[in-house]
């Protein structure tokens, strides 16, 4: 049996040498540190009057960038044919692979394979001296030694290997046809050598290995560059639509594919060739004297990012700068094949190889350095021109600002942050969407158009459930907005920030668009005196309409009518909105009682919340049923009258079911124990009934103390509807809870909205443009006051919080509206149409490697979504100076 030690490592190193390919990102220092060591050359190259520097250090233009990245290119494939020359790939061979393939069309491969392994031969085993043995000039292995300076003999067993190598370089034509293969190279050698050891305690060495290589690489594009009198030229398609800058283009990019192979098949070979060296040394004398790294610094690398009076060098420097590299070679070579002069296994073409090899490795490293270079230029002067690193932060922030001049004053982008006040009153708060900045809310910046009464054709409503709806009198605005995605990353994380002042409420719905005048509520919630609830927003985009039309462009037709269904469905439930309801003109309208009328009645103001939201009075128990034309005040007065009646009844309610309680548990008392028996060894919870008639002191256990949950259960207490005086309401038109209200709306449609902005993006998209749906995320915040003797507290709400919350907002919108058949007098709908620009890249790599200007863009981007919110054309829309 063979050992595997070496085959093991070599074949992990094959399985993973892909990842090892070169993808150097630019490391400026070890560049600069490059450039210096070759200027050391170049200077004793050129003529003592000339000065190539770098590029950065002169001035140039943009085309002459271009041009260097052609003279990087050139020099490369210049630089890798020396290489192929000093191999074996000369002339002669040069020109048969030309031939193959510019007239076969074939591909042309150079492949190496080679194959290191020892055998075992004979042994024998005889009697020597210790001193013998202190000679051998192989280490061996002695068992404990002795000081004593006696002779003894000792049995020693003499093991016979041989070392063999086999190596072959040569080029293929993938056609069966005659001499399809040129042999390039073609070595074996086989070498003997003896080991000793000594017979007790004998060490077992690994002497067995087998390393093998078999690489192969296509010369198609090298071949493609090289001219018939053997000259590079390559060359950038400037005029080509993929052709970006000078680094990114379709050129550029073969080149870079071709030499990250070159790269693999170069590492490769190497790493074969230094195990075949490792075994070498280990088993062979020669190979231990000759034990040196195979040197290869000193080899001129002609591939050189330099200018000379604001252009790149000449084809003559580059010329004169291969000579340089041949002479080096050789030199280098000449030094390796002496110093395994005596290497009996590796012959001076090997010797020649790996020295070529090792060389060869560190040429596309330069290349890509050197290119990579050009795009770090491009980076430093845009950051010179700015004077910082642009970010997506910085670029929100110049839309923000450019957007104020680019559309005209009636079409600005406006922050989305609206208070909830009436005309010519101080707000009852504010509700925001913006993003995070320093810890403080930016509010972000919209397209927005107020819809006309008459635009609307019917009110928008909001279903309850299929027994009620509520109508929404109040203005409907539709907004815009487009957030930017970089790289694949949204740069705003948005939320739903609102706030009510103190002694003020209002109420918050969330939802979905579900037709022309429905609002579907997904969420609710109730804000009062200095509540603030931060609410998070998660987007999601959708294919571009190019890509989806792309996608489905080879289905078949029933696919494609699936598909569209689907599609539509999403686009039009991905209309998001946000509805305020301003609660105390609608419980004026709901009491019969003047407009702002409860303005600076807080009292009263917070009863009749705390009757509605905790009790579910009915509304007709409250309001005002006199005749119209009574003071204010009188009204105002009758309806704190009937919400007092209210009250007391609620409040003889809890009285009389706290001593129905308390008689309930006093009897259990009686029953279980002497009254006087008192167990003070358990756990006791003292409760003090102070409205009692006779104060009196009971003792509860931990079990008994549960009853205190029901005594204040509102659920329990019930309203003596007889006890008060019930208003008579005329001329209000009563809901039939059998009937569900229809859409009648044949006007304004915002569901249409995402498919018509889709229909827009199919004529003229560069898959840029993405709708985006908006959700409503998992974790609430919220911030209340208890009271106004302590300082607020900040909690999250749970799912089951929020689900109360609704309930609670749902029941006070259903009593504030008599189920349905009382229209919400004051509200604002905000529907929002949200789409994403996404670049590829980041704001700087954009513009550097993209060649893209995403501020013309984002242009583009906005005029188009715009021209669907205010149904304008682009010219419209724009700033005079813009025009």
């Amino acid at each position: 049996m063979r050992m595997r030690i070496f085959k093991t490592v070599f074949s992990i190193y094959i399985i993973t040498m892909p990842a090892l390919a070169m993808n150097y990102d630019f490391n400026e220092y070890q560049f600069k540190s490059s450039v210096a060591k070759a200027l050391k050359s170049v200077e004793s190259i050129l003529e003592a009057t000339r000065n190539p520097v770098l590029p950065e250090d002169t001035e140039h233009t943009y085309e002459d960038k271009y041009a260097l990245a052609e003279f990087v290119v050139n020099s490369a494939i210049a630089s890798y044919t020396n290489v192929l020359n000093h191999i074996g790939v000369k002339d002669n061979v040069l020109d048969q692979a030309l031939r193959w393939y510019k007239d076969d069309k074939s591909t042309v491969e150079l492949q190496f394979t080679a194959k290191t392994w020892t055998e075992f031969v004979k042994e024998e085993e005889r009697q020597t001296t210790n001193v013998e043995i202190e000679k051998n000039t192989i280490k061996t292995t002695i068992d404990n030694p002795t000081t004593e300076s006696k002779i003894d003999l000792i049995k020693v067993k003499t093991k016979v290997w041989d070392v063999h190598h086999t190596l072959n370089i040569q080029l293929d034509l993938n056609v069966k046809t005659k001499d399809s293969t040129i042999k390039i190279m073609n070595h074996t050698a086989t070498v003997p050598f003896i080991v000793k050891t000594v017979h007790q305690g004998e060490k077992k060495l690994p002497m067995k290995t087998n390393s093998s290589a078999n690489y192969k690489l296509s010369l198609n594009w090298l071949l493609e560059m090289i001219s018939n009198d053997k000259e590079s030229q390559f060359s950038i398609d400037r005029e080509e639509t993929s052709c970006k800058t000078p680094r990114r283009n379709v050129d550029v990019q073969k080149s870079l594919d071709f030499s990250r192979k070159l790269d693999q098949f170069a590492n490769g070979v190497d790493e074969f060739m230094s195990r075949t060296r490792m075994i070498a040394e280990k088993f062979l004398e020669s190979a231990v004297k000759a034990r040196s790294k195979i040197d290869d610094e000193d080899i001129f690398v002609p591939i050189v990012a330099l200018f000379e009076k604001g252009t790149v060098l000449s084809m003559d420097d580059l010329n004169e700068f291969l000579a340089r590299q041949v002479q080096t070679l050789q030199s280098a070579t000449a030094n390796a094949i002496d110093n395994y002069s005596e290497v009996d296994l590796f012959s001076p073409e090997q010797i020649s190889l790996g020295i070529s090899i090792r060389h060869l490795k560190s040429l596309p490293r330069e290349m890509e350095q050197s290119l990579n270079y050009v795009e770090h230029l491009l980076k430093n002067q845009l950051f010179q021109a700015i004077g910082k690193h642009v970010t997506a932060n910085d670029f929100d922030k110049f839309m923000q600002f450019h957007n104020q001049r680019f559309f005209g004053e009636e079409y600005v982008p406006k922050p989305f942050s609206y208070s909830v006040s009436r005309a010519g009153y101080y707000p009852d708060g504010v509700v925001s969407i913006g993003t995070r900045e320093a810890g403080n809310l930016v509010p972000i910046e919209t397209l927005v158009r107020k819809i006309p009464k008459e635009e609307l054709g019917s009110p928008m409503s909001i279903p309850i459930d299929s027994a009620t709806t509520v109508e929404l009198e109040g203005d409907v605005y539709l907004h815009g907005y487009m957030s930017h995605v970089w790289n694949g990353n949204d740069s705003q994380q948005q939320e739903i920030i609102a706030r009510a002042q103190q002694f003020s409420s209002f109420l918050l719905v969330i939802g979905v668009m579900g037709g022309s005048d429905s609002f579907l509520p997904k969420h609710a919630i109730v804000l009062q005196d200095k509540d603030e609830v931060v609410i998070p927003l998660i987007t999601s985009m959708l294919p571009s309409a190019k890509a989806f039309k792309d996608a489905i462009a080879s289905l078949s037709p029933e696919q494609q009518e699936f598909a569209r269904a689907f599609r539509s469905m999403q686009l039009e439930t991905s209309v998001f909105g946000v509805c305020v309801i301003q609660l105390k003109p609608q419980l004026e309208k709901l009491l019969q009682l003047p407009k702002n009328s409860l303005s600076k009645e807080i009292q009263l103001t917070q009863d009749l919340m705390s009757l509605f939201i905790e009790y579910q009075i009915p509304s007709d128990l409250l309001s005002f049923d006199g005749p119209e034309n009574l003071p204010n005040e009188v009204k105002i007065e009758a309806v704190r009258d009937h919400v007092g009646a209210v009250l007391s009844i609620i409040d003889s309610q809890k009285k009389a079911q706290l001593q129905e309680v308390k008689d309930e548990f006093k009897a259990e008392k009686k029953m279980s124990r002497p009254q006087t028996q008192k167990m003070m060894s358990r756990p006791q919870t003292r409760c003090l009934y102070e409205d009692a008639e006779e104060e009196e002191e009971i003792w509860l256990t931990d079990n008994e103390s549960q009853l205190n949950e029901l005594w204040l259960t509102d659920n329990d207490i019930s309203v003596d509807e007889s006890q008060l005086n019930e208003p008579k309401v005329d001329g209000m038109p009563q809901s039939d809870p059998g009937q569900t209200k229809m859409s009648t709306n044949t006007n304004f449609d915002p569901t249409m909205i995402p498919k018509m902005l889709d229909k827009k993006l199919e004529m003229n998209d560069d898959g840029a443009l993405k709708s985006t749906i908006v959700q409503v995320g998992e974790e609430w915040e919220r911030l209340r006051k208890k009271n106004l003797l302590v300082p607020a507290q900040r909690s999250f709400l749970s799912n089951k919080d929020k689900e109360q919350e609704k309930q609670k907002a749902m029941d006070l919108l259903t009593a504030i509206s008599r189920s349905g058949s009382l229209p919400i007098v004051q509200s604002e709908l905000h529907i929002v149409i949200a789409v994403s620009h996404c670049f590829q890249n980041d704001v700087v790599s954009t513009v550097i490697q993209d060649n893209i200007n995403p501020i013309q863009k984002v242009e583009q981007s906005m005029l188009m979504l715009g021209s669907v919110i205010y149904e304008k054309d682009d010219e419209e829309m724009l700033a005079p100076a813009q025009k």
